[in-house]
């Protein structure tokens, strides 16, 4: 659900040249420990991250992902 409002909102121009990546933590829970432990968030799912040199500057989960405000953190960094 949260992976579809965000394809539904997305706006390339929003975000300028900042890369997003989509990943299926629940399979490789190995690497989820390691961006948890890396990042210093709580893992959860689904799960946003805006990441800037090499730290999390913002993270949400579940309902609290919102394109307007990853967009809105990605234009602030």
């Amino acid at each position: 659900m949260a992976l579809d409002r965000l394809q539904r909102k997305y706006d390339g121009e929003a975000i300028g040249n900042a890369p997003m990546y989509f990943l299926d933590l629940i399979s490789y829970r190995n690497v989820s420990n390691a961006i948890a432990d890396e990042f210093g968030v709580l893992h959860q799912s689904p799960q946003i991250l805006v990441v800037k040199d090499g730290k999390c500057i913002y993270d949400d989960s579940h309902m609290g992902i919102d394109f307007g405000m990853v967009a809105s953190q990605v234009q602030q960094a």
